[in-house]
């Protein structure tokens, strides 16, 4: 059956997949983890105290976006098309210089967001408790960034699941010990304490991640600084990846800033969920993203859509079998964080269907963004940011949490199906898949 399986699909599809399952069996072992965290943190906590330590993990996010400059997909399309041609200089020279440009820049905004923390909190009155959460979401922003970089790197060069498993499951299961940890010794668990468990394991990613690309890369080639090729694509970058992130996170600091942080709390519950349909296309997207830049850098448009459109197909069917089971068993999953979780039932519903558009355009922006289509993409992504924007201020004040969901949905759906349309148009590469019936 499984030759049967491999029979079926081109050379370039059937790396995908075989790439994509290792990444998904690491990303998986994360999920569990990060979701048992979740709950544990939501029985213990409350929706208040969740909802602290996911706002300052959503603003470090979108801090995160600054340090890194667009760079993370500039480094993988550097590297990957240079690995192709066997250039280890190019590769060293790519690392280097986004090194040194993102690690001061991490530096330099992470001081300047704590200096400027006190300021804004006086502004913000009667969220005094978010000090030191804040203060230790902008020190993690320096280990952070140089985790990024190494992992685009691996990314680049072709070590996908090993790349996944140090910048997102590893630091899971780092936290989870932790947790153990202060259970064994007794230390209290409050927002603050669980944050410093965040902080202490970006730190030894980090350099778990620094040594897995030294045992990788083994070249004696030290690179130069060549700032300038790199900086003119990321500039374009910055606003695909700073807008995506952006979008993927206003919810909840809007949220957090026009609601409460319990509201907080209860809707990143449902979000969780809702975006594990999401996990197979940042799987496969992994994967796909250096082949779509080798095959277009060899002018491979044909096989390029055959890849996209195979592993769309089974991303859509995968997608609506989620949905269903978000409709049908919700109330019951969101039951495990606490009875006063399931009122996020139909925000859960609302966010799924949103992931099911996500999923079922594809790669959509990737193919533009991978095909040097990077202001297309860009330009889009800002007018959905700010849709998502305005969509949030008028819903969050009349419906809270429900009214984020639907203004997430909304924005989702339109950018995604917006970048298919470009997609076609410019690749003439249609990422929607086509069933015959």
């Amino acid at each position: 059956m499984i030759q049967k399986f491999k029979s079926k699909l081109d050379i370039h599809t059937l790396e995908v997949v075989v790439k994509s399952s290792k990444t998904m069996l690491v990303k998986v072992a994360g999920l569990i983890v990060g979701l048992l965290i979740s709950i544990f943190l939501g029985r213990t906590l409350g929706p208040e105290g969740l909802g602290i330590i996911n706002f300052a993990n959503k603003l470090g996010m979108i801090l995160l976006i600054l340090t890194m400059f667009g760079f993370s997909n500039v480094i993988l399309k550097f590297i990957a098309i240079a690995k192709s041609k066997q250039d280890d200089a190019s590769i060293a020279t790519s690392l280097k210089t986004s090194l040194i440009f993102n690690g001061l820049l991490s530096m330099g905004i992470a001081g300047i967001a704590a200096i400027l923390l006190p300021v804004i909190l006086k502004w913000w009155s009667g969220n005094q408790e978010l000090y030191i959460p804040l203060l230790i979401a902008f020190v993690m922003l320096i280990p952070q960034t140089f985790s990024r970089v190494f992992a685009a790197a691996l990314i680049g060069y072709g070590k996908i699941w090993q790349a996944n498993l140090v910048n997102q499951t590893l630091s899971t299961i780092l936290v989870g010990l932790g947790l153990l940890l202060y259970w064994v010794f007794d230390i209290g668990y409050t927002p603050v304490s669980v944050l410093l468990l965040y902080a202490v394991s970006r730190v030894l990613l980090a350099f778990v991640v620094m040594v897995l690309w030294g045992h990788t890369f083994k070249s004696n080639s030290k690179g130069e600084f060549n700032l300038k090729p790199m900086f003119k694509m990321a500039l374009p970058m910055l606003l695909i990846t700073g807008t995506g992130v952006i979008a993927s996170n206003a919810d909840v600091i809007m949220l957090g800033t026009l609601g409460t942080l319990e509201d907080v709390g209860i809707y990143s519950v449902a979000a969780r969920l809702a975006l594990l349909t999401s996990l197979f296309l940042q799987v496969t997207n992994a994967a796909v993203a250096p082949k779509l830049a080798s095959l277009f850098s060899d002018t491979k448009i044909e096989e390029m859509g055959i890849m996209v459109q195979r592993v769309t197909k089974g991303l859509t069917i995968i997608a609506f079998s989620f949905v269903m089971v978000f409709v049908v068993f919700g109330q019951l999953m969101l039951g495990l964080w606490g009875a006063e979780f399931q009122e996020a039932y139909w925000v859960l519903v609302i966010l799924a269907i949103g992931q099911f558009f996500n999923i079922t355009t594809g790669c959509a922006g990737l193919l533009l963004m991978m095909c040097g289509y990077e202001k297309v993409h860009g330009y889009i992504s800002a007018i959905a940011v700010l849709l998502n924007i305005i969509l949030n201020i008028v819903l969050i004040k009349t419906y809270g949490a429900l009214g984020a969901a639907i203004a997430t949905a909304i924005t989702v759906m339109i950018s995604n199906v917006t970048k298919v349309i470009f997609a076609k148009r410019n690749t003439g590469i249609l990422t929607i898949p086509i069933f015959k019936l």
